[in-house]
């Protein structure tokens, strides 16, 4: 079976390249004589994670718009770059022997997790994106029949959803680095406070 050509309004996709938050495209449309070459940027960030696409130039100029898009995986490369030398915590990824195995007959509900780093873009596979504290989902239920794990970052504070299948483990509580364990304090405390809030506004 021949591969679904992915297709931009009537524009087809020939070169995309994902860096950092956002996929870069080059597209065809052999029809338009007038402007046959367009360069867009693409993004998920939704609540459905549909693509969204912005960002269109169009010319029919080949060199002009492979230069285009060229740059602009160039300038997704340097804004990777400028975001990793703000971190300001230890790399090295999480591997295997950090973690208690992700034991699907154990909950997971608020605990510190690993993400797999297969599982994260190889620009991101670094500590600062695999520790999450599990705080809901049905896959974090003991033999659970959902999957959907609903997270936040220990690092960053970022709200995330994985699957079950996405965790190493369990973070083992002696590998549990000082910055890490200072970001659980705070974020369990703006859970705390938050929930309380909820709780009066009944």
């Amino acid at each position: 079976m021949a591969e679904e050509k992915r297709m931009v309004d009537t524009y087809e996709v020939t070169h995309a390249i994902h860096i950092g938050d956002r996929e870069i495209l080059f597209a065809v449309d052999d029809g338009k004589t007038d402007c046959p070459y367009m360069v867009c940027d693409c993004t998920w960030d939704n609540p459905l994670g549909i693509d969204q696409y912005f960002n269109a130039v169009g010319s029919a100029d080949y060199l002009e718009m492979m230069a285009e898009f060229a740059d602009r995986v160039q300038a997704q490369l340097e804004a990777v770059k400028a975001e990793r030398d703000k971190i300001t915590v230890p790399l090295s990824p999480f591997t295997p022997e950090h973690c208690a195995p992700n034991d699907y007959g154990k909950s997971i509900e608020n605990k510190v997790v690993v993400i797999r780093v297969e599982r994260l873009r190889p620009e991101y596979r670094t500590a600062d994106r695999q520790l999450v504290l599990a705080v809901g989902g049905f896959g974090a239920h003991a033999n659970a029949r959902g999957r959907a794990v609903y997270t936040v970052n220990l690092y960053s504070g970022k709200e995330s959803r994985w699957n079950r299948e996405d965790i190493l483990g369990v973070l083992k509580p002696e590998y549990m680095p000082g910055w890490a364990k200072e970001r659980l304090k705070q974020i369990l405390a703006e859970q705390q406070a938050k929930h309380k809030k909820q709780v009066q506004e009944r």
